[in-house]
């Protein structure tokens, strides 16, 4: 991982988060109709990548994956965390949410609250979030809703509980 970098988004770079987006979602599975139909909801913006806080991970001048804050301190939401589906399993999810949970500490937030993909959520929970619920997104599907305390060492492995 040390070849990679993390910066602010661009945004120009919309199209290409969203791309990235979209195939990361298509690594678990979901039939190729779910997907389009999902495809406004896997898509980011150059507005968005203006207003709030998006950050890219990038690797030989290519995103390799990002996350993208949201609200206002004191409570914020983690609205995305998507990466490329060659890059799981290598560590670059667990940098891409300790910085973004620095970020969140350093801007004020107590916390982050995220609806997580099923298949991700183990990996959350392994991050430190807990399940605080669900919340059905469509007829049949429920995503579990979890929460991370980012105040002085929580929400970090090995940090404060």
């Amino acid at each position: 991982m040390n070849d990679i970098v993390v910066r602010a988004a661009e945004p120009d770079e919309a199209d290409a988060l969203t791309a990235l987006t979209r195939r990361s979602k298509a690594y678990w599975g979901y039939p190729q109709a779910m997907l389009d139909g999902w495809a406004e909801l896997l898509s980011i913006s150059s507005a968005t990548i203006r207003a709030d806080r998006v950050v890219v991970a990038e690797r030989d001048g290519v995103p390799a994956g990002y996350y993208h804050l949201a609200g206002e301190p004191p409570h914020g939401e983690l609205a995305d965390l998507f990466i490329e589906p060659e890059a799981i399993g290598t560590g670059l999810g667990r940098r891409l949410w300790e910085h973004a949970v620095e970020s969140a500490r350093g801007a004020g937030f107590q916390t982050l609250t995220l609806e997580s993909d099923p298949h991700a959520e183990a990996f959350y929970l392994r991050m430190g979030a807990e399940r605080v619920g669900e919340r059905e997104v469509a007829p049949g599907r429920r995503l579990p809703v979890l929460r991370v305390t980012v105040g002085s060492g929580a929400g970090v492995p090995g940090g404060a509980p």
